[in-house]
């Protein structure tokens, strides 16, 4: 099926970047335009990711009620917030199964990765790019076109060569060598055009489930659960 209309959303954005992002965004052909966008900062907007998505979607005449339902929902998957990740993932896949349509997840150096390539043509001195976002506890996510990990600030050991270095916790990381791009968070027309990559198979398929990068903090006991009351 041809895809005319997306909801994106996004909840990542972490720390005091916090916010959640909801956007209806109108394809035609090539042209990807963005009907309506609400774009509210703080954690709890992300947590409330579902009301601003209700928000747009009544703005432009599509969803519960019309006769107009979104085509693809996409999703930043990660890195970021904990809560806003499980947040914006799990209204995601409400929205797409109330439409009855596909639901993608991308990351956010993968809707940023065609803009991160264009900018590193005109560096050709730089190795690749890396994109860097906040994390908690003295860390932040790096980000590059092959993978995703936390990294401590405090035990940082730069990478060889010049970098092209984005994202809003780039300064965070020390390099002797860098060129700073000043792009951060995608756009929404830059989420969708990558979801709908991944929906082509143009990308390599994700699950649209919470990118998370450090290991889960609670463990099963080492003797596991307890039997079930009887």
């Amino acid at each position: 099926m041809m895809v005319q209309r997306i909801l994106v959303l996004d909840g990542s954005p972490a720390g005091e970047s916090a916010c959640g992002m909801a956007a209806c965004v109108q394809v035609e052909g090539d042209k990807l335009s963005v009907l309506d966008a609400k774009v509210v900062a703080g954690k709890q907007a992300a947590e409330g990711i579902n009301l601003l998505a209700k928000a747009v979607l009544q703005k432009v005449g599509w969803g519960a009620g019309t006769d107009t339902q979104p085509d693809l929902v996409a999703v930043v998957v990660g890195p970021g917030s904990f809560t806003g990740l499980r947040a914006s993932c799990a209204v995601a896949a409400g929205f797409a199964l109330g439409a009855g349509c596909s639901l993608v997840g991308v990351t956010r150096a993968e809707a940023l990765a065609p803009a991160l390539d264009q900018e590193l043509q005109q560096h050709p001195e730089c190795k690749g790019w890396l994109m860097i976002t906040p994390a908690r506890r003295g860390r932040v996510f790096v980000e590059d076109a092959q993978q995703v990990r936390a990294v401590m600030i405090a035990s940082w050991h730069q990478p060889e060569g010049k970098w092209l270095v984005a994202g809003n916790a780039c300064k965070d990381l020390s390099f002797s060598h860098a060129i700073y791009s000043g792009l951060c968070s995608p756009t929404p027309e830059q989420i969708a055009c990558a979801a709908l990559k991944r929906q082509q198979g143009v990308i390599p398929p994700r699950d649209p489930l919470p990118l998370y990068v450090d290991p889960p903090e609670a463990k099963l006991p080492a003797q596991g659960l307890r039997a079930k009351p009887v």
